[in-house]
């Protein structure tokens, strides 16, 4: 089941930064969301072996990209892994919850050592804390590839072969952008149609792909040749040097015929004279022992004939061929970077940059933690994701999909497509990208020492109203608000202001 977060749009006064590698950084501008997690456990209940997934998925012709990662700051996401989802691909990716211990617990575990190692500690908690930030950006394909190669929006929406051989060229074989995008200098006037400048792409894009055709075909016959060569170097060694020398066979006129596709069928085919190389093509081989010589007076024996094995054309061998490169499937994109409920924010609901820095929230949740939670209930958490993931898959139209464990290697060759693919549709980071979201996750821990009935007839204790005060405590941290301004009915404000005075005193003591 779906999980529910506290979210809050913020409006980037700067892009987003993702660094690829040193020398490529990804500017993305599009949307961001800030979501607050709260997530609850029960020791005794075994709430900690509950497992969560990220779940992605892609329609019927449609592409995106998912890149996971951590905050490094209010514009800078540090990217871990990667994937390209298309054409109903689902991916699982498992999450693993690592609870920070609890401000309480952390100054009661410090309390003993000396000023030096206290200093450290606290640094130590301070980057885990700001390593808690998860981080996931939803970037579109084809509207970046239209703003990539000069066309108008919407240009390939019905473009789905040249968008596929579009991916191809970008993926499989690194081919710079400006060999496929439209050039105002190609003969085309300056107020070329969208369809001109689609078709001089789809030019552009058949002329490279003709020439990785016929490179291939090169190199098919090349294999080829060079099977047919250790074919017949193996016919050769199966003679004798003598009867070698005896048929007049030359080693390196019968590699020449081989590669002509020349039937071998008697030794009445391979007794020719060589023409050339025969110095050469003699190889230096230990004689072998001579037969004792004939009898007096008799008749010298005719030579038997040699039957080679060899006796089908080399051509119609049955050589495997090197595999060729399938085309992926690609599809339109959905949507331009933009949520479905993004227009039921109103301007007034936008949180500003200036006022967040993605990392220092965990550190002002942590501090109001320490304030309000006597308990030490409260313990913010580090999503991380695992190395191994699932991946369903539907090969082609006819076939039903099948579902893969894509190992750590897996997931690497995986991200490694994906930025390549960032690297090319950004042009090396030069052109920013547009139709992207970013959603931040900030995730607490609410851990309760028994399960629900115990807390309530053991403990006396009213766990939904624990719940409830952890929950403002982190939407407060997320909206930037005192968590008095989250309750919206008056008789809730009543029943908290009765059941957390230490939260009224708080806030009034802020107010004066």
């Amino acid at each position: 089941t779906p999980i529910e977060t506290m979210l809050r749009p913020v409006q980037m006064s700067t892009p987003l930064e993702v660094p690829l590698n040193a020398a490529t950084t990804l500017q993305l501008t599009g949307n961001t969301y800030l979501h607050g997690w709260m997530h609850q456990r029960s020791e005794r209940g075994g709430g900690t072996n509950k497992s969560f997934q990220l779940s992605a998925r892609a329609r019927q012709f449609s592409s995106f990209m998912l890149v996971i990662g951590t905050m490094a700051g209010p514009n800078k996401l540090n990217p871990k892994d990667a994937i390209i989802l298309q054409n109903k691909d689902e991916v699982l990716i498992p999450l693993l919850l690592e609870e920070i211990p609890s401000a309480k617990e952390f100054k009661d575990a410090i309390e003993s050592l000396s000023p030096e190692q206290q200093r450290f500690a606290k640094s130590f908690r301070g980057m885990q804390l700001e390593s808690s930030v998860f981080g996931v950006a939803v970037i579109q394909i084809k509207p970046q590839l239209e703003a990539l190669l000069g066309l108008p929006e919407d240009s390939l929406a019905k473009e789905i072969k040249l968008t596929e051989d579009l991916m191809e060229l970008f993926v499989e074989y690194q081919v710079p952008s400006d060999l496929l995008s439209y050039d105002d200098l190609a003969g085309t006037p300056a107020s070329a149609s969208a369809s001109e400048k689609v078709d001089s792409v789809r030019e552009n894009v058949k002329a490279v792909l003709d020439v990785i055709e016929g490179t291939k075909e090169k190199q098919l016959e090349e294999k080829t040749m060079v099977a047919d060569m250790a074919i017949a170097s193996g016919v050769t060694a199966m003679l004798s040097p003598d009867q070698q020398l005896q048929m007049g066979i030359n080693r390196y006129d019968i590699v020449e015929e081989a590669s002509a596709d020349i039937n071998f069928r008697s030794s009445g085919a391979l007794a020719r004279e060589s023409k050339k190389k025969k110095s050469k093509a003699r190889r230096k081989a230990a004689p072998s022992p001579m037969p004792p010589p004939p009898p007096a007076g008799a008749a010298p024996p005719a030579p038997k004939p040699v039957m080679l094995s060899a006796a089908i054309p080399l051509a119609q061998q049955n050589i495997p061929a090197p595999p060729t490169e399938v085309a992926k499937p690609l599809s339109n994109a959905e949507g331009k970077g933009q949520s479905p409920d993004s227009e039921a924010f109103s301007e007034s609901d936008v949180l500003p940059s200036q006022a967040v820095d993605f990392t220092s929230i965990p550190k002002k949740l942590d501090s109001t933690i320490e304030k309000f939670d006597k308990d030490s209930t409260l313990r913010s958490t580090k999503l991380k994701t695992k190395d191994t993931w699932s991946r369903k898959r539907q090969p082609d139209l006819l076939t039903k999909p099948d579902t893969k464990t894509l190992w750590a290697k897996d997931v690497k060759s995986e991200s490694n497509k994906a930025y390549d693919l960032l690297d090319a549709i950004s042009r090396s980071g030069s052109l920013p990208i547009a139709y992207s979201d970013l959603h931040v996750v900030v995730c607490v821990t609410h851990c309760f020492e028994k399960d629900v009935m115990a807390t309530v007839v053991e403990d006396n204790v009213n766990p939904i109203e624990k719940l409830e005060m952890s929950t403002l405590l982190l939407g407060s941290a997320i909206h930037g608000a005192t968590p008095m301004e989250l309750i919206a009915e008056g008789s809730d404000r009543v029943r908290f202001q009765s059941s957390f005075p230490v939260m009224l005193e708080a806030e009034e003591s802020v107010d004066c």
